[in-house]
C-alpha cells in the first residue's frame, strides 16, 4: 500500500490540483455538472434507485475529493425525501453500499479545503468531513442517513483494493457491484491503475447488467473493458472533457454460457441487407443512425410487397396470463414500437394509423377465464392491458357487442405498407442508405476472405457484412435454410365497410381480428396455413374469414361475398417457439463439436464463444407480429453490428438468438 497525502495544490480558485499526476481533480468551470452527467447520468444511478428495493452497491476506483460520492448521497436522500412525502407508506427500504478505492487519499485538512468551493453539497460534505480520518491509513466504513447508506474506503492501489472484495472463487458470490464509477487520473497521466488486472476485477465483481462510466475516452481503456465482458459506447458530454464511455456488462467471458456470448466485431463501414419489409426497413434505419452504411436488395420492384403490404395491420403485444418468457419479451417489444412510430410520425414521416386500442373478445367460456385471471391478478400493469365489461367494451368499439374482454389502450392499427416506406425514407435522409429492387437472390456464397457475394440471375453483388432480413420466401435461401423457419400462408380480406360496422371505433381480435375502416375498408382474417409458399388469393380463404368473424361474433357485421372489395395472401415467417430470432448465424456443425457434454449435463459449463460464421447476421422470424417486434430487434442487430449495449438481458437476448435450437438439440439429444 502506497499512500502520499503531500502532492496537492490548490488553485486560486480554491480548486485541488494534483501536482504528481498534473491534473485537477474535477473541471471547476462547471461546478458538479460534469461529474453528474458521467457518473450519475451515464449509469443511470436515479431511476435505478427509484426501482431498487433492495442494497445497490456502486464501487468506484478514485475517491479523491468524494465529489462523486457526495453527488451519489444527494440523489439517495432527494429520492428518500420525495417518496416519504408522496406515499402514506414507503416501499420496501432499499439502501445504499458505495465502495471507494484510493491509493493518495487526501488529509482530513485537504479533503476540507478541496469541498468549500461546493456550497451547494455542503450540507452532505460536512456528514464526510465529520467521520473522515486525520490522515486516512486504515480501511473504513462510515455511516450516513441513519444508515441507509455506508461508504466503505479502501486505501491501496486499485486492482489491489478491488480483490480484497468478495473473495470468494465463486464467482456468482463475488458478483456485488450494480453500477461503476472508473475515475482517477487518466492513462496517459496514471497508466499504473489502467492495467489488465484492473478490468479482471471488474469482471469478478459485477453482477450481470451492471454499468461503467468514465471520463476516459482511451482506445486502450476501450478495448480492455470489451474483453472484460462490456458493451460499450462513447457518449457527449459537457465540460472540459466533451466525451465519455458508457458500458453494461452484458457478455461475461467466465459465465459457463460461452454460447450465449455473441461475437465481437470491428465496426463495420457498410452492410448489406436482404429483404424489403418491415424487418429490413427497422434495420436499416437502426444501422444508417449508428454511422453505417447500407445497401437494401429487395426481390420486388418496390419496398413493402411482401407480408407488410397489408392495407390495415394491428399492433399488439402477445401476453400470457403469466409475466413468462415470451410475454415479458413482448411487453417491451411493443413499448418500444408505440414510442417508435409516434417518433417517426413526429419527424413528420405520414402513414395512416390510429392509436384507437384493441379488444380482445372473451368470446368463448376459456377466455372468459383468461380474463378474469387477468382481472385479479397484478401480473400486468392497467395501462398495457385491462379487463372490460359488454357495457365498456361496447362504448370502447362504438358498436353493441355481446361480450366484454381484454383491452389494450396503447394499441391500435397501422397501415403497414405506408410505414415501411417512410421508414425507408427516414433511413434515406441520413444518406447512407441504397436500395436495389428487383434483386432476387438465389443464393450466397462466402468469399476466401470472409466477405459474401450475392448471386442473382443477372449479377453479382458483394457484400463485407451480410444480414437476412427477409421473410419466408427466402426461407430456401442456402444457409438461411439450416433455420427452423417455416412458412405459414395468411389471407386477409378487405371489406366495403356499411352502416353496421361503419362506427367501430378500436380494433377487435377473436379468433382473428376485424380492424376499423380505412378509406372505406376494413380488414378481417387472417387464415392460417402451414408450409406453404403461396401467394394467390383463394375465394375459399375468403369465405373462412367471413365464417369465423361470423362464428365468434355472430351477426356483428352482416357481410356477405358481395362485400368483399379484395384480399391479399401474403407469408409469414415463424419459429418453432413463436420468438424471432436476431443475432449472428451459427456454424451448426462446430456447435455440435464444441459442446457435446450438454447432451449429458445441460448445466455443464462452457467459456468458450459460440462459433458462427463470419459476417452473417439475420433479423427474422418475426411470424404475425412484425409491426410490434421489429423496432427493438433492430435495436439488438444494431448493437451486434456496432459492439454497443444491449437492451436486453443475457437470458432475454438467447431466447432470441439463432443458435438456441442448435443448443436445444444438443441437450435434447437429437444429434446422438
Amino acid at each position: 500500500m502506497v499512500i502520499d497525502q503531500t502532492k496537492i495544490t490548490f488553485q486560486s480558485d480554491g480548486s485541488p490540483y494534483s501536482s504528481q499526476f498534473e491534473d485537477i481533480y474535477f473541471d471547476t468551470n462547471h461546478g458538479t455538472s460534469q461529474s453528474e452527467c458521467v457518473f450519475i447520468n451515464g449509469n443511470k444511478i436515479k431511476t435505478r434507485l427509484e426501482k431498487s428495493t433492495k442494497k445497490f452497491v456502486i464501487a468506484e476506483t478514485g475517491f479523491g475529493t468524494g465529489l462523486n460520492f457526495l453527488l451519489t448521497l444527494a440523489t439517495f436522500d432527494q429520492l428518500k425525501q420525495n417518496e416519504n412525502q408522496q406515499s402514506l407508506s414507503p416501499k420496501t427500504e432499499s439502501t445504499l453500499h458505495f465502495i471507494s478505492v484510493e491509493k493518495y487519499p487526501l488529509s482530513k485538512t485537504q479533503l476540507t479545503q478541496s469541498l468549500k468551493i461546493l456550497p451547494e453539497l455542503e450540507q452532505y460534505s460536512q456528514q464526510l468531513i465529520a467521520q473522515y480520518p486525520e490522515n486516512p491509513e486504515q480501511d473504513i466504513t462510515l455511516s450516513f442517513l441513519n444508515g441507509s447508506v455506508t461508504l466503505q474506503l479502501i486505501f491501496n492501489d486499485a486492482t489491489l483494493g478491488l480483490a480484497q472484495l468478495a473473495s470468494d472463487k465463486n464467482i456468482r458470490v463475488s458478483a456485488i457491484v450494480d453500477a461503476w464509477y472508473l475515475d482517477g487520473f487518466s492513462p496517459a497521466k496514471n497508466p499504473e491503475m489502467w492495467h489488465t488486472g484492473l478490468f479482471q476485477q471488474i469482471t469478478r465483481l459485477s453482477k450481470e447488467q451492471a454499468t461503467l462510466s468514465t471520463f476516459t475516452v482511451s482506445g486502450k481503456v476501450k478495448r480492455q473493458l470489451i474483453s472484460a465482458g462490456f458493451r460499450v459506447e462513447k457518449r457527449p458530454t459537457n465540460g472540459k472533457k466533451d466525451e465519455m464511455l458508457s458500458a453494461v456488462f452484458q457478455q461475461n467471458p467466465y459465465s459457463g454460457k460461452g454460447y450465449q456470448q455473441r461475437p465481437i466485431i470491428a465496426k463495420p463501414q457498410q452492410v448489406s441487407i436482404i429483404g424489403g419489409g418491415i424487418a429490413s426497413a427497422c434495420a436499416a434505419y437502426a444501422l444508417t443512425k449508428a454511422g453505417v452504411k447500407v445497401t437494401v436488395y429487395c426481390q420486388d420492384f418496390s419496398v413493402a410487397q411482401g407480408a407488410s403490404s397489408n392495407n390495415i395491420a394491428a399492433l399488439y403485444p402477445l401476453i400470457h396470463q403469466q409475466a413468462d418468457d415470451i410475454s415479458l419479451f413482448y411487453q417491451q417489444a411493443f413499448e418500444q414500437a408505440v414510442s417508435y412510430y409516434k417518433s417517426i410520425s413526429e419527424q413528420g414521416f405520414h402513414f395512416d394509423h390510429d392509436w384507437c386500442g384493441l379488444l380482445e373478445i372473451s368470446y368463448k367460456p376459456a377466455l372468459e377465464l383468461r380474463q378474469q385471471h387477468i382481472a385479479n391478478s397484478d401480473v400486468w400493469p392497467k395501462n398495457l392491458i385491462q379487463s372490460v365489461d359488454k357495457a365498456t367494451a361496447s362504448e370502447l368499439s362504438g358498436i353493441a357487442l355481446n361480450h366484454g374482454g381484454l383491452f389494450f389502450p396503447k394499441a391500435g392499427w397501422i397501415a403497414p405498407a405506408q410505414l415501411v416506406k417512410q421508414i425507408f425514407k427516414a433511413a434515406e435522409l441520413t444518406n447512407r442508405l441504397r436500395i436495389e429492387t428487383g434483386c432476387k437472390i438465389n443464393n450466397v456464397s462466402q468469399k476466401a476472405d470472409g466477405k459474401w457475394l450475392l448471386h442473382t440471375d443477372k449479377n453479382n453483388y458483394q457484400a463485407n457484412v451480410l444480414i437476412y432480413c427477409g421473410g419466408a420466401q427466402g426461407i430456401p435461401l442456402n444457409l438461411i435454410e439450416q433455420l427452423p423457419l417455416t412458412s405459414v400462408r395468411g389471407q386477409v380480406s378487405n371489406m366495403v365497410s356499411n352502416d353496421k360496422v361503419a362506427k367501430l371505433s378500436t380494433v377487435i381480435c377473436h379468433k382473428g381480428y376485424l380492424t376499423p375502416a380505412n378509406k372505406g375498408l376494413h380488414c378481417i382474417g387472417a387464415t392460417f396455413q402451414k408450409h406453404s409458399f403461396d401467394i394467390e388469393s383463394k375465394a375459399e380463404e375468403d369465405q373462412f374469414n367471413l365464417a369465423m368473424l361470423d362464428k365468434c361474433l355472430p351477426g356483428l357485421t352482416q357481410w356477405q361475398t358481395t362485400d368483399i372489395a379484395s384480399s391479399k395472401a401474403r407469408l409469414r415467417c415463424m419459429t418453432p417457439d413463436h420468438l424471432p430470432m436476431v443475432g449472428a448465424m451459427p456454424d451448426i456443425e462446430a456447435h455440435k463439436q464444441q459442446y457435446p457434454h450438454l447432451s449429458k449435463d445441460k448445466r455443464w459449463r462452457y467459456n468458450e464463444p459460440a462459433p458462427v460464421i463470419e459476417n452473417l447476421y439475420m433479423l427474422t422470424g418475426l411470424g404475425a407480429r412484425g409491426l410490434c417486434t421489429a423496432p427493438l430487434l433492430a435495436d439488438i442487430l444494431t448493437a451486434d453490428i456496432c459492439g454497443t449495449p444491449y437492451p436486453l438481458s443475457n437470458e432475454q437476448l438467447f431466447n432470441l438468438a439463432p443458435n438456441r435450437f442448435v443448443i436445444r438439440d444438443i441437450i435434447r439429444r437429437k444429434f446422438d
